[in-house]
């Protein structure tokens, strides 16, 4: 959110805010900046056009009710705007407050049931097919938001031109698919609760690609968190290796799905620039072709499979099936909807907790996980508050 238009419109409400009683300006400075940090990472355009009318409204509305409450030259006049105001901001406050948590809850829910879903049905009901499993919710996400924008409930952009396709977004969709993938393959082979553990190296990984192509400053700080991340991440690992018949292709499909995560990541920013497409247009016109992509490559090397046991899986359980589409659809919607309420940071905390519960979770169906594990998962995850400290006071500064 550090545009340019973001740091003239914090500088302008700063000037706005001077304009009111001395005793209220702190508090409506601190309620600037804590927005202005929530939203730091939002690139959703739609989104930032929303807080930026959303903000500029509020602050007309706040400070011509304690103007006019001054220029009434008396001290019930001033409370009758503070009343006033309080009365109306309540409304918007609570309903904004009811969003955040419902977009979370949302995010968690479906997010955690899709990965116990899909290991059911990959590992117990042996559909060993993730590249169709993947694709399908791909694209139905995709169907369903281009028919929502012909019903009229969103509005899509311009649809990308076959050019713009080919050369920005085709890598984009290339490692999107990949992660998906390798993602769900590496659950083929290993436990819920590990894997759970090995995502706290996401965020260490995606800084590291940045740096090496100086889209991020590593600071000393950002550097002790990474290495905590890591190391707890590495105890974890080695513990886990040592057991008798450790899966490494699954193991090493999950550091793959990583790594083109990251990837994913520095392909946005290099190849679209200050272009961004909000939450409906990227689960649109990026969603398809990502699902084409993996359904594709399920006809290549899935096939034989599919047509052997797969569809007769499938036609055996096609509620079981339905759903896990239909969650791999509502996962991409609430993660979208959870980060323009919320802001990317807070949803970074609130994955981070859902990981810790799926560990649980996990070790309640049976996984094993030994106290070394758990110790070094926990140097992992205060290495990942401490990067998101760091995060933080990295917002906090530029609205300084």
């Amino acid at each position: 959110m550090a545009s340019q238009q973001a740091i003239a419109l914090y500088r302008d409400l700063l000037k706005q805010i001077k304009k009111l009683p001395r005793n209220s300006r702190q508090y409506y400075r601190q309620n600037l900046k804590g927005g202005f940090i929530n939203h730091n990472e939002e690139a959703d355009p739609e989104r930032l056009q929303q807080l930026f009318q959303g903000a500029r409204k509020d602050a007309e509305f706040i400070v011509t009710k304690y103007v006019r409450g001054a220029l009434e030259g008396s001290k019930s006049g001033i409370a009758a705007a503070q009343v006033e105001e309080e009365n109306s901001a309540s409304k918007p406050v609570v309903l904004g407050a009811v969003m955040s948590v419902a977009s979370l809850v949302l995010y968690l829910l479906s997010s955690s049931y899709i990965i116990l879903l899909n290991k059911r049905l990959m590992v117990d009901d042996g559909f060993k097919y993730p590249l169709a499993l993947t694709g399908l919710a791909q694209l139905a996400g995709a169907v369903a938001g281009w028919t929502s924008s012909k019903l009229g409930f969103v509005n899509l952009g311009p649809a990308p031109t076959p050019h713009f396709l080919a050369t920005r977004l085709l890598p984009i969709v290339l490692s999107s698919a990949g992660a998906l993938y390798f993602g769900n393959v590496a659950y083929l082979s290993l436990s819920v609760a590990f894997i759970q553990i090995l995502k706290v190296l996401t965020p260490a990984v995606t800084l590291a690609i940045c740096a090496t192509f100086k889209l991020e400053r590593l600071t000393g700080p950002l550097l002790v968190s990474i290495l905590m991340i890591t190391l707890g991440t590495g105890v974890a690992t080695a513990v886990e290796v040592g057991v008798a018949g450790f899966a490494w292709p699954g193991f090493f499909s999950f550091l793959f799905s990583t790594l083109l995560e990251a990837v994913r990541v520095v392909y946005i920013q290099l190849l679209l620039g200050k272009l961004s497409y909000s939450s409906m247009e990227v689960l649109v016109y990026l969603g398809a072709p990502t699902g084409l992509v993996l359904l594709a490559a399920s006809a290549i090397w899935e096939r034989e499979g599919l047509l052997a046991s797969g569809l007769a899986l499938m036609a055996h359980k096609p509620l079981h099936y339905l759903a896990a589409i239909f969650m791999g659809f509502l996962v991409n919607l609430s993660t979208a909807f959870a980060i323009k309420v919320t802001g990317s940071l807070t949803f970074k905390v609130v994955g981070c907790v859902k990981n810790t519960l799926l560990v649980w979770v996990g070790i309640l169906m049976g996984d094993v996980v030994t106290r070394e594990q758990l110790l070094g998962y926990t140097v992992s995850v205060v290495g990942f508050a401490v990067y998101t400290h760091v995060k933080y006071r990295e917002g906090l500064k530029k609205t300084s």
